[in-house]
């Protein structure tokens, strides 16, 4: 069963950088591993962001990957995707006042607009609604 998850989530990686990758350089990119240049690139470049700030040894992390990826998927192009590994990045957490992991913060403007810490079963539903009003308005 797990086998089956990694190739999930591998094959959506492939299918968002494919998107990414045919649009015109306007589109808002999937950094899988961002660091603060790629990070605040994004932010100036796109209305609306993600970021997740994470870490491989958290267990909690795992769960919100698949609510991030599939996200990254229906979202590709119009939303920044940015994960943050706050073990290599920890100038960027210590910027953005991340204390536990992980985190989400949603973006608009380049300002901070809604974070969620932590997984909860309804965490998927709340990024989607949240990011769905930001594309709209």
């Amino acid at each position: 069963m797990e086998e089956v998850e990694l190739i999930k989530r591998r094959m959506l990686r492939e299918l968002v950088s494919r998107r990414g990758s045919t649009a015109g350089s306007a589109r808002c990119p999937y950094e899988r591993w961002a660091r603060a240049p790629t990070f605040n690139d994004a932010l100036s470049k796109c209305k609306v962001a993600l970021a997740d700030f994470w870490a491989e040894w958290c267990g909690p992390c795992r769960l919100t990957e698949p609510i991030f990826e599939e996200l990254a998927a229906k979202y590709a192009g119009r939303v920044a995707f940015l994960k943050v590994n706050v073990d290599e990045n920890p100038d960027l957490a210590v910027q953005y006042d991340v204390m536990s992991i992980p985190t989400m913060i949603v973006f608009k403007g380049g300002k901070e607009f809604k974070r969620f810490i932590g997984y909860s079963p309804l965490l998927a539903r709340q990024l989607d609604l949240t990011l769905q009003g930001l594309i709209a308005g």
